[in-house]
């Protein structure tokens, strides 16, 4: 236990506190007769520089992080296969992802690009909105009873926050919000499309078990702008640009294949 508290006070006085005015050069601690600098401070984290907490946090990470990398380079890790193997991958993917980049900087997007992308992706009109409440139970007796009760005049509101088992809607009246035709079960949009606005249908049968629901206002649902939706309108124009240029890196270069993979 003693060597255990020792350990932890060792840490925690480590000369984590930078100076004013020191040099980027200047060691702030050794791990293993590795030295940390400040510059291997700002460079970890350039944030640091106007933050003597920050710095301080950094340092610590950095004094572990060599800690680690002390006891990998007394294992020999780096000289095995696996470490081989990986440091190619990483090296493969990290040339793939600058050939990207740069691919993407010659090749910038247009105005004229985005808006044709736009008006292909929202040239149909949006599916509608609902707005609904619902009150679930087990089985179909419950839900008929259910339905009895409203055509008797009880409230939908009372019912759903004593009898619905779905408990985040049962504390608000089984209120659903709105909600996309694209997002409901299949059997329950087959009956909201059905509906008019006020109007209750159930049983209906889904897989949590069975609803009552009432249409509370319906509405199509609202288009984004070309603003909104840029980002992603940009990603999938340069993804598709990619290809198209890895389809002719491939031909260009004669690539075809030989033999299919072996089964496992």
């Amino acid at each position: 236990m003693r060597r255990i508290v020792l350990a932890v006070l060792a840490v925690t006085v480590l000369p984590v506190i930078v100076p004013a005015g020191p040099t980027r050069a200047q060691t702030l601690a050794e791990v293993g007769g590795v030295p940390i600098t400040l510059d291997d401070v700002l460079t970890a984290n350039p944030a640091a520089r106007d933050d003597a907490t920050l710095r301080n946090q950094v340092l610590v990470e950095l004094v572990d992080r060599q800690a680690v990398l002390n006891e990998a380079s007394r294992l020999g890790i780096e000289k095995t296969p696996e470490y081989a193997d990986t440091m190619k991958q990483d090296q493969e993917s990290l040339l793939i992802r600058m050939m990207v980049a740069r691919f993407n900087e010659a090749n910038p997007v247009t105005e004229t690009e985005l808006e044709a992308a736009y008006e292909r992706a929202f040239d149909k009109p949006y599916p509608k909105q609902y707005r609904l409440r619902e009150i679930l139970v087990e089985s179909y007796g419950a839900a008929e009873d259910i339905i009895s009760a409203l055509k008797a005049g009880k409230s939908f509101s009372i019912l759903a926050a004593a009898k619905s088992q779905d408990d985040a809607t049962a504390a608000l009246g089984g209120e659903l919000g709105w909600q996309a035709a694209t997002s409901l079960q299949a059997p329950i949009l087959k009956a909201v499309e059905t509906m008019k606005v006020e109007e209750v249908a159930g049983p209906i049968s889904i897989a949590e078990g069975y609803v009552v629901i009432q249409l509370l206002g319906e509405r199509p649902s609202p288009k984004p702008t070309l603003d909104q939706v840029r980002p992603q309108l940009i990603q999938a124009i340069q993804q598709q640009a990619w290809n198209e240029n890895v389809i002719k890196l491939r031909t260009a270069q004669g690539a075809h294949l030989i033999a299919a993979p072996p089964g496992p």
